[in-house]
């Protein structure tokens, strides 16, 4: 299991949100399991939330690049 998240940047500008989803999004990058040799998973409790993880990374990745597009844009409308 990864370390907790003990720090985000929490500089005021427009790439915070971003630095608080991918931090996150990094506590996210592990799997469940009952069995020490990381082989193939039968427990269904253990299935479902690696299964919910799976529906977390895909909705956290979405935000991510939701709110990297729109920075783009409001910076190339700035030049």
């Amino acid at each position: 299991m990864l370390n907790p998240i003990i720090h985000v940047d929490a500089t005021p500008d427009e790439d915070y949100p971003i630095r608080i989803l991918r931090a996150y999004r990094r506590n996210c990058d592990w799997r469940w399991s009952s069995t020490t040799d990381g082989g193939d998973e039968t427990n269904p409790l253990v299935i479902t939330m690696n299964e919910l993880n799976d529906k977390r990374v895909a909705l956290l990745d979405k935000a991510i690049a939701l709110l990297e597009n729109e920075n783009q844009r409001s910076r190339t409308k700035g030049k």
